[in-house]
């Protein structure tokens, strides 16, 4: 069930996807600012680009469930916490992505969401290659 909710209700797969769960980009996530500084400006203390403001990058979702606490600043200290921040949209509406929106998850889908990004836990799947084949590796 929490993967169906990843894949079509929730969206995840807009930012999280792939073999490692991340488009490796940078969004604006719309986090209110936790910690010592006023205003943390992300990915554009690199590039200067106005469109950056606010942006950090994608994690990806492999052992997740062994990497908090989580965003950026560390300031959801559970995956219960980061699953609630996305079903309401975020903190900030005016300093968000437009893939950033208020899911609408009861919280028996929020609890199976929770249960699938754990699921995630373990060593990565690898495949076989059989012997005697040249597959250009």
């Amino acid at each position: 069930r929490g993967l169906i909710l990843f894949t079509t209700t929730a969206s995840c797969t807009a930012c999280h996807n792939g073999p490692n769960f991340t488009d490796s980009k940078f969004h604006a996530l719309g986090l209110k600012q936790h910690g010592p500084l006023e205003e943390d400006l992300g990915r554009f203390n690199v590039t200067k680009d106005p469109k950056d403001k606010f942006a950090f990058k994608t994690p990806g979702l492999r052992n997740i469930e062994q990497s908090g606490p989580y965003m950026h600043d560390g300031s959801l200290t559970s995956l219960e916490q980061v699953v609630d921040f996305y079903n309401k949209g975020g903190d900030i509406k005016d300093v968000r992505s437009h893939l950033i929106k208020p899911l609408g998850l009861t919280p028996s889908q929020q609890t199976d969401l929770v249960n699938f990004l754990r699921s995630l836990t373990g060593p990565s799947p690898s495949v076989p290659i059989p012997s005697g084949k040249h597959y250009g590796i």
